[in-house]
Order: C-alpha cells, then structure tokens, then sequence
C-alpha cells in the first residue's frame, strides 16, 4: 500500500472485499451442501431402520409358519421383539404399523407357546382343543398377514418415492 497513491490503496481494499465475500460465498455453499447431504443421509438412515424393521418380522414370520421351537427358531424372538418396540418410534402412529406388529405379535405368542400346552390333551381335552383352534386361528391370521404389513409400510419403504 502506497500512502501516497489513493487510487492503489482503494483497489487493495475492493481485492480485499472481493475476496473476502468470494471466499463467504463458497462456505454458505458448501455449508448448504453439507446440510443438504446430512438431510440425505438421516433419510436413508431411516429408510435402513424401516426396512430392517420389516426383514426382522419377515424373518420371525418365516420361523412361525413352521413353528418347532428350534434353536433358530428361537433365536429369531428377540430381533422380533426389537423390531416390535422400535416401530412405535419409526413410524407416525396413523400409519398403523406399530399396532399392526402388535397384532402379528399376539398370533405369534400363540402359536410359539402352543407346544407348552400338550399336557392338556391327556388332561383336559377341551381346553386343548379350544387352544389348538386358537393356534390354527393365529395361524391363517399370519400366513395372510404380509400382504397387510406390507402395504401399511409401502409409504416408507417404496425406494422409488423417497
């Protein structure tokens, strides 16, 4: 800067203001950007909890249509139950898919916990009958039950709208 010369210490400062609100200019950008990108990636993160949600309940429905209360079998309980208890914070209550896991729950309770009730047959064959209708009940419910799940997730999980 040369004191003497007004004229190159007023282009020094515009250089300075140019470049100053260039370079502001490229981080409001760049900040709009990354929001922009962690936006995106809380909505995929959703999507990937919706969709795990549903192979979970896939999984335990595929257990329970041949129920023998295998080890494996078993061991599918628990991400169910999982599954079951995030639902009622991953979805809107309206979409009715928590109430609809609670559903599929109850049928699947029955039927999981039908074999306990053997000693019935010899001792009280009514009752044993009344709960062997009430597991083929659950049952039919839970084989129709995917279609329903299945539309009643749609609006979350359809890759084509998100």
């Amino acid at each position: 800067m040369n004191p003497q010369n007004p004229w190159i210490d007023l282009l020094w400062k515009l250089v300075t203001a140019v470049a100053t609100t260039s370079v502001a200019v490229y981080v409001a950008r760049i900040s709009k950007r990354q929001l922009l990108t962690n936006q995106e990636k809380l909505r995929l993160d959703l999507y990937n909890r919706r969709f795990e949600i549903y192979t979970r309940v896939l999984d335990f429905y595929q257990a329970i249509v041949i129920w023998e209360g295998s080890p494996e079998q078993i061991a599918l309980q628990y991400p169910f139950l999982k599954a079951y208890r995030e639902a009622k914070f991953l979805f809107p209550k309206d979409s009715g898919v928590f109430d609809y896991i609670g559903q599929f729950h109850k049928h699947a309770f029955t039927i999981v916990h039908f074999g306990k009730l053997k000693f019935l047959a010899r001792e009280a064959p009514e009752e044993f009958l009344k709960h062997s209708r009430q597991r083929e009940n659950s049952l039919s419910w839970l084989l129709n039950s995917m279609l329903e799940l299945e539309e009643r997730l749609a609006p979350f999980l359809n890759f084509h709208e998100i």
